[in-house]
């Protein structure tokens, strides 16, 4: 089944859950309450009798409705659905374990993904060569390394340490603290890392790639630039393999391109800003860091799609195949607005909940050290989970936020679920936050060595091409899109995955009721046959491709609601001549049998008048079989029959009344 839109699509899939947890919740109830003997219901008014009929209602949507209307992505659509499928009582915590989890088993994928995305940036073959600079001076501008302006601050530093790795590493050491490196470069002008440490920089290979300074000329150009540069020397390789891919798989091998610490210290950053504002960032600085976020979640809204289309705001469209162009990346003044409302709550050092009536609450600075101290001082994947959700836990049930919450007789603090806020931020932010943690200095370092070696137009202009993140998303278009386009799709993967599970539990119910209400040999055989052909299917999904996951989930979802095609046998069709049709009177007649057998009230009501809930349904039934008398049709297909001994008949259709 193709969906043209996919948002249409996401649409039908939260509205195909709905109906199978309702069915499976009526089941459920109506089996618990045939085995109560419940002989009270007369007893009870019709506002009641309402009432419980609407706790039948799908409970799994009071979490999802909490996120904002707003444009969404693949990921945002994908976790309603999830959402929709929980039992009563999960909460966002289990996809926010799974989504931090997964980042263990995709972080070798990550420097991979970086280097195809680079290589195909700088447009190299395999066997693109860097011989011709090799021992010639290469200049890089720091600012074009460090956009996220982490080289400001010492790596020593009691907050700013988290942006850096735990401690500095002695020359040859696999991983190699570069971004520590970097920072001791900027302390000692003039002074190479060779003269330094007595060698050059060395790659996973062992062998020597470069040497590197910081210098604050470039005499490239007459007259000389003053600034802020890097050296780099590049040095010859053995048996002459000085091709671009080898320098970059060599380099970044080398060093620890994804540090799941510095994850986590973005990770709590981007919830609070507390590191931005206990680091005294200028507004400049925390907007260029904010605005990378949003525009990630623009990008996080490509597909590859089959039409070639791209939903930046949820409905404008631009086409795949033209380049994206320099306003995708923009601040638009909608969007500045509410970015400048960030900025200053940032610099405020203070929290603001939209969604809690704008309530403000301070940051808490040391309480974010001691959170990443917790997060860091953990040896196991999941042991910083733990501390992840013991940190949430500390600002939630923070006294300062309790105090501030409790004076405030309008919003009472046990009706906040802070919690549930902060996770779901968590948990849909974490692609995008994750791409910026990869952003660092030591990573763009090595992709910049290269840009400058490889002669071409693009290496010629990039010491005036940018100074910011925003000019690095607007000048490496390329390489950002089809990065956050790829690391996107690695978690749209472990969402549907999961989202598979939830569904396949939701379809299991329906069809499990079948069987079991079966009486027949044959149908209970091809109904398991079904069932089993569920669980083993395996759809080959490209999970960039919007339309390949939604159609996926539909299929799951209608497998669970359509009607099992099983057919009669023909002496049993030939009997139906003998039906006297459909009857109003005995359909509202087998109607209230079953209502009475889920023991719901169809008596007289306590006031002794008539039963509405009666009334409107024998008007429905009887409105239905109107409607089918006198405008019923049947169309069937007619397989080609056997002529004998002359041969078969074509295939053909044939009308009929319904009544």
């Amino acid at each position: 089944m193709a969906i043209l839109d996919t948002n249409q699509g996401y649409s039908q899939a939260k509205s195909k859950i709905l109906a199978i947890k309702t069915v499976n919740q009526s089941l459920k109830d109506g089996k618990k309450q045939a085995t109560e003997q419940v002989n009270s219901f007369t007893e009870k008014t019709k506002s009641q009798a309402v009432k419980q009929l609407n706790e039948l209602k799908n409970e799994g949507t009071k979490q999802a409705n909490q996120l904002k209307s707003e444009a969404k992505n693949q990921i945002d659509q994908m976790f309603e659905l999830f959402m929709q499928t929980l039992p009563a009582g999960n909460s966002v915590n289990v996809l926010r374990d799974i989504f931090l989890k997964s980042t263990e088993s995709f972080k070798p994928k990550i420097s991979e993904i970086i280097i195809d995305e680079m290589i195909s940036t700088l447009g190299c073959s395999e066997e693109q060569s860097y011989e011709s600079v090799l021992n010639q001076p290469i200049y890089i501008k720091v600012n074009q390394l460090d956009i996220f302006n982490t080289l400001k601050y010492d790596p020593d530093d009691k907050k700013a340490r988290f942006f850096y790795e735990k401690s500095n590493t002695g020359i040859g050491t696999i991983p190699y603290s570069m971004d520590r490196e970097l920072y001791n470069r900027l302390q000692n002008i003039n002074i190479s890392y060779n003269n330094e440490l007595g060698g050059n920089y060395r790659g996973a290979s062992g062998q020597d790639l470069f040497d590197f300074e910081y210098v604050q000329y470039y005499p490239a150009v007459l007259p000389t630039n003053f600034g802020d540069y890097y050296k780099v020397t590049l040095k010859p390789q053995l048996n002459n393999r000085t091709s671009v891919t080898d320098f970059l798989r060599d380099y970044y091998q080398s060093i620890d391109i994804f540090d799941f610490d510095v994850l986590n210290a973005n990770i709590f950053n981007s919830l609070s800003g507390n590191l931005d504002f206990g680091l005294k960032k200028s507004k400049i600085e925390i907007q260029q860091s904010s605005w990378f976020l949003k525009v990630m979640k623009r990008l996080m809204g490509i597909c590859n799609d089959p039409t070639k289309k791209i939903d930046v705001s949820g409905t404008a469209k631009l086409s795949d195949e033209d380049f994206i162009d320099d306003s995708f990346f923009e601040i638009k003044p909608s969007d500045l607005r509410i970015l400048d409302q960030e900025v200053d709550n940032i610099s405020s050092g203070v929290m603001e909940f939209e969604d809690c009536d704008g309530v403000k609450l301070p940051i808490n600075e040391q309480g974010m050290i001691n959170i990443l101290d917790d997060i860091i001082n953990q040896n196991s994947t999941s042991s910083k989970i733990e501390a992840i959700d013991r940190g949430i836990d500390s600002m939630v049930n923070d006294k300062v936020w309790k105090d501030e919450l409790t004076g405030n007789i309008s919003i009472p603090f046990p009706s906040l679920n802070l919690k549930l806020k902060l996770n779901m931020d968590l948990t849909l932010s974490l692609p995008r936050v994750i791409f910026k943690s990869v952003l660092t200095p030591k990573t763009i370092f090595g992709f910049l060595i290269m840009v400058k070696s490889v002669q071409n137009e693009l290496s010629t202009k990039l010491d005036d091409a940018y100074d910011d993140a925003e000019g690095f998303m607007k000048t490496f278009k390329k390489f950002v899109t089809g990065t956050m386009q790829r690391i996107t799709s690695e978690f749209v993967e472990v969402l549907f995955k999961t989202l598979k599970k939830n569904i396949r539990l939701l379809v299991e119910t329906i069809l499990l009721e079948i069987i079991d209400e079966a009486k027949d040999k044959q149908i209970r055989m091809y109904t398991s046959i079904a069932y089993v052909l569920l669980l083993l299917g395996q759809a080959v999904v490209d999970y960039r491709n919007c339309k390949s996951v939604i159609d996926e989930i539909l299929k799951l979802l209608n497998f669970g609601l359509k009607q099992l095609g099983v057919g009669l046998p023909n002496f049993i069709l030939a009997g139906s001549s003998l039906l006297s049709g459909v009857s109003s009177i005995r359909g509202y007649s087998n109607a209230i049998d079953n209502l009475q057998r889920a023991g719901l009230p169809t008596g007289d009501a306590p006031d002794g008048g008539p039963n509405l809930m009666n009334q409107a349904l024998l008007s429905l039934t009887r409105g239905l079989n109107q409607e089918i008398a006198e405008n019923g049709k049947v169309s069937v297909f007619i397989p080609p029959l056997t002529i004998t001994p002359a041969g078969i008949t074509i295939a053909s259709q044939g009308t009929g009344k319904f009544f």
